[in-house]
């Protein structure tokens, strides 16, 4: 049940709002698109020196003490 009262259905102007909605449920009022991540991340990858920039975190943090980013904090 929706918490804001907005319908998660589109309602149709013409048609009367009948007692029993669950029977005439029409075509959703939003649609979530889910992106596949993988291909994205393939993308990402593929480039040497972009890949090099996205994993600075894991391979080449400096460890002297001081915090220079907030990946350094404990």
């Amino acid at each position: 049940m929706p918490r804001c009262g907005a319908s998660r259905y589109k309602v149709k102007d013409d048609e009367e709002c009948s007692s029993d909605e669950n029977s005439k449920k029409g075509p959703p009022a939003m649609v979530l698109w889910y992106l596949p991540i993988i291909p994205r991340f393939k993308r990402l990858f593929a480039n040497e020196d972009d890949a090099k920039d996205l994993s600075w975190h894991a391979n080449g943090r400096n460890s002297d003490g001081m915090v220079h980013h907030p990946v350094d904090c404990s």
